[in-house]
């Protein structure tokens, strides 16, 4: 894990400098009197710098890793104290390094009432994998997050702090809530297309015999099969709603009513109201 070491030129930026928490070597100034000086132990001397710069260039080598990662990666304390904050993570919640860093930003990247549950498994060692939860940005919007979170060792097996890494799933959990809302639609359009079916032959029949007797009867009845036709009309344009639905609208009429389709707005564009 990566821990954040300010410095004069990122002050304001987020960007920094990382460093292991876990046994990065000290810079330390080499002695005054130090010279390389072969009969000296010079070649020892050499070796030594050399070692100790190629586990310097490591360090900023994965340093670097960390800072550039897509994934929001973060330092803390088993307490929940930010260590470090990188630019992933910057991203991903909309706070600054500066911001969180020395802090505890209590909701944020796990929810206040699961990160004690959390930090207390890390406490104990453990690994908590693949943890989806929801995260809350710096403008309060809600955003899906994978978190991974790992024990932090240090030098002798000591158990340091914690790490995170999250990862935004939004879309993923979108997709997938888009898959059961087209398996509802497609079963509703097929169960009203069918009701539709079945209900438009006997009415075709009503509608035929109910023409024909309007030519027979006096005007007093032809008036009363008239309003049997109007009403037997509307209920043509209902059935073909139902067999046009596209999706899936309940109807808003009244709280004490059980939910309902709502067929106007369900069904295609364009079609007359009945």
């Amino acid at each position: 894990m990566a821990r954040r070491v300010s410095s004069e030129g990122d002050r304001g930026t987020g960007a920094g400098t990382w460093a292991l928490l876990a046994g990065a070597p000290p810079r330390v100034a080499p002695a005054a009197g130090l010279r390389r000086d072969r009969r000296n132990g010079g070649a020892a001397t050499d070796h030594v710098v050399e070692a100790r710069r190629q586990a310097q260039a490591t360090l900023a080598f994965a340093a670097s890793i960390v800072e550039s990662s897509d994934d929001a990666i973060v330092g803390m304390t088993l307490d929940g104290m930010v260590t470090s904050w990188n630019a992933g993570a910057e991203r991903l919640y909309g706070y600054t390094a500066r911001e969180v860093i020395g802090r505890w930003p209590i909701g944020i990247t796990v929810p206040e009432d699961e990160q004690p549950k959390v930090l207390k498994r890390v406490g104990r060692g453990e690994r908590v994998d693949h943890y989806e939860t929801v995260g809350v940005r710096k403008d309060g919007r809600r955003i899906n997050v994978s978190v991974t979170v790992s024990p932090i060792w240090g030098t002798g097996g000591k158990l340091i702090g914690a790490s995170s890494i999250a990862r935004d799933i939004t879309h993923r959990k979108q997709a997938e809530a888009a898959t059961p809302e087209r398996d509802t639609l497609r079963y509703v359009a097929s169960l009203a297309a069918a009701a539709a079916h079945e209900i438009n032959n006997p009415l075709m029949v009503i509608i035929g015999h109910a023409e024909l007797l309007a030519d027979q009867v006096g005007t007093q009845a032809r008036g009363q099969i008239d309003e049997i036709l109007e009403a037997l009309s509307r209920i043509q344009e209902i059935v073909v709603r139902m067999e046009r639905v596209t999706r899936i609208e309940l109807s808003e009429e009244a709280s004490y009513l059980p939910e309902m389709l709502d067929l106007i707005r369900s069904s295609e564009p364009g079609l007359p109201p009945h």
